[in-house]
């Protein structure tokens, strides 16, 4: 299913054995545009602190209630290691939380999540020898509420804004950006490939894509309030298709 990040963010997450808060923000990785962890914020339940939850720990979604079920206990969540998230999350400290839970860390195999395509509890990491050669990641870790608002600098210029990302929960991985092209063009959303996304400048708070302004202007019209329909993704399919892109 395709979800839209700025709706998963106040979504509540139930531990096993009570909720432990709400989603308050999302981190992906800018190399693989795959969502690696849900931020928990659990108010004054664990003393303020803000936990990282990955999707593997995920359970089934509950979307009349808006809520995500979580494999894990809230003391297990409560005893997890202490990360200051105003700060960027390094490898070492995502290893050390994949070790803490068990998971197995995205960055052993070329698969989206390591060794398979899905995250998953039960892949078996590989053994580790001392010839034994790690995928090497080279990526950062977006927060999505930062990104959200950033320029769109185009081939032939800059137009909009960052207005909000799709992710399919299948996999988790990051299908659209969806661009807000205000102040032209009386504010049309369109959705762009991470395909087409060359680089995030954290410095410049923008986004650069290979497309000119009116190969965006022509892309067919994404209306937030309906699911992406089979019509609607194969009109997005040929426009960029007819650029020689792939999605």
């Amino acid at each position: 299913m395709l979800r839209s990040a700025k709706d998963l963010t106040g979504y509540t997450l139930a531990a096993l054995d009570d909720d432990i808060g709400k989603v308050d923000d999302l981190l992906f990785d800018d190399s693989k545009w795959t969502l690696r962890y849900l931020i928990a914020n659990p108010g004054s339940r664990m003393s303020g602190r803000r936990v990282l939850i990955s999707p593997i720990a995920l359970g089934p979604a509950y979307e009349s209630e808006r809520k995500i079920q979580v494999d894990l206990t809230k003391d297990r969540i409560r005893n997890s290691p202490d990360i200051d998230l105003a700060q960027p999350v390094s490898e070492q400290q995502e290893m050390e939380i994949h070790s803490y839970y068990g998971w197995p860390y995205y960055g052993w195999g070329t698969g989206l999540w390591g060794l398979t395509p899905h995250p998953s509890a039960d892949a078996v990491e590989p053994r580790l020898t001392a010839d034994s050669e790690r995928v090497s990641l080279d990526h950062n870790l977006r927060s999505v509420d930062e990104v959200t608002g950033y320029g769109i600098r185009t081939t032939d210029g800059a137009l909009g804004h960052v207005e909000d990302f799709v992710i399919d929960d299948s996999d988790w991985q990051i299908r659209y950006m969806v661009v807000d092209t205000k102040p032209l063009w009386l504010g049309k959303d369109i959705l762009v490939s991470p395909h087409m996304i060359e680089s995030v400048d954290w410095d410049d708070r923008s986004v650069s894509v290979t497309l000119t302004e009116g190969q965006i202007e022509n892309a067919p019209e994404w209306d937030g309030k309906f699911p992406i329909d089979p019509m609607y993704d194969a009109k997005l399919e040929d426009h960029y298709r007819a650029l020689s892109y792939v999605i």
